[in-house]
């Protein structure tokens, strides 16, 4: 079944609740701009870490593509995609399960913490991997909607930074026929390449930094929780058009990613992210 689950991270938010609306909203299928192949495209300013473990924040721009087309959902991720083979169905318990692909940035950009950035400019890494899930429709009033989903993804661009698996749990609501509100829930746990690649500090980088030596190491890496709502522009979110979205999410770092020095002397442990944009969909 095709849905539309909140993200680790807020980049794609202005999308997915747009489109969780064709489930939450009560009108015929007949008259739904989602009853057959629909595409949503979104855009808008994001407010993140400069780094995973920073204290300071930036302000980057987002954009992402959802729908359906040809039966196969396209739902989008943090710098991503995941895509839904399971075709879609009425019935009051779903599946999804497909392929899912996303860009990881952190610190090959600009860091502004001087010690953090002497350790030089990780490179991007591409993740790819399956996202399998399960969603539930009326569950505490007639056109609400809860989504438990997981994503395992592997860095398959040779940088090592090994495996990361997503579980999460988002929930959606409408206020009205125009508006819907949400929830989300979700954690990250990593292998040893993950951490070993973005928090350790290796004899030549505490040298340039002058931040201690450290051999990070897998395990629970951090879990987070957002709220966000969006508001379709002409009163009705299933005729399509323009909708806006906003939302904020804050995670908690543990394990290696919480102890590292580019965390712990650095930075800090609590993370924010905030976000919103248009979304039009036809």
């Amino acid at each position: 079944m095709t849905r539309f689950s909140p993200l680790p991270g807020l980049a794609a938010l202005f999308l997915a609740v747009p489109a969780q609306a064709q489930q939450a909203l009560p009108l015929a299928p007949e008259k739904s701009v989602f009853s057959g192949d629909f595409v949503i495209i979104g855009a808008g300013p994001v407010v993140v870490p400069s780094y995973e473990g920073a204290d300071e924040l930036r302000v980057i721009p987002a954009g992402a593509v959802a729908g359906r087309i040809g039966g196969i959902g396209i739902n989008p991720r943090a710098a991503g995609v995941a895509l839904d083979l399971i075709p879609d169905s009425d019935a009051a318990v779903g599946i999804t399960l497909g392929p899912v692909l996303r860009y990881r940035t952190n610190r090959s950009g600009k860091v502004s913490d001087p010690a953090v950035a002497a350790l030089g400019k990780l490179k991007g890494v591409v993740e790819a991997g399956v996202n399998a899930g399960m969603a539930f429709k009326h569950v505490l009033n007639p056109h609400d909607s809860l989504s438990v989903t997981v994503d395992l993804r592997w860095d398959i661009s040779g940088q090592h930074s090994g495996l990361i698996v997503s579980p999460g749990i988002s929930y959606l609501t409408p206020v009205s026929r125009a508006q819907v509100i949400g929830m989300a829930a979700g954690a990250n746990f990593i292998d040893h390449g993950y951490a070993e690649y973005n928090f350790s500090v290796s004899p030549a980088g505490s040298a340039v930094s002058g931040l201690p030596v450290y051999n990070a190491k897998g395990g629970f890496k951090d879990w987070n929780f957002g709220a966000f709502t969006a508001r379709d522009l002409n009163g009705n979110f299933l005729d399509g058009g323009l909708a806006l979205a906003v939302g904020a999410m804050y995670s908690h770092l543990y394990g290696s990613a919480a102890e590292s020095p580019v965390t712990r002397l650095r930075g800090k442990r609590a993370q924010w992210i905030f976000g919103g944009g248009l979304a039009y969909v036809f």
